[in-house]
């Protein structure tokens, strides 16, 4: 459990999407960033998504969350303040939306 024994821990939520037993729904803005992942690593996340039907990019954020959460343990709240403070230019910064626009597969291709 998380420190507030209402909510499930970020690990939880993260198993209870592998096992199917739960969803996890986010609206949020984004950053693109390319990452380079060593292949074991990868490996398990595309394992992980492909068992609880998600995307990879789902499982990433939930690991990291997943992380973030754990560090946390172990921080002061001084430390904790300092990492989760956003700065206005941190904001200012371009983010994507998470709207996606569907495009027929016939319409793309149309000549």
């Amino acid at each position: 459990m998380s420190k507030d024994e209402n909510y499930p821990s970020e690990a939880q939520l993260l198993a209870s999407l592998i096992k199917r037993s739960g969803s996890i729904g986010m609206n949020m803005a984004s950053v693109q960033r390319s990452h380079r992942f060593p292949l074991h690593i990868f490996v398990q996340i595309e394992n992980m998504a492909r068992m609880a039907d998600v995307s990879v990019s789902t499982i990433i954020n939930q690991l990291l969350s997943v992380g973030l959460e754990s560090v946390k343990e172990n921080l002061t709240e001084d430390e904790i303040s300092q990492i989760t403070l956003i700065k206005p230019e941190q904001i200012e910064r371009p983010t994507k939306s998470l709207k996606v626009d569907f495009v027929p597969v016939e319409e793309k291709f149309k000549k």
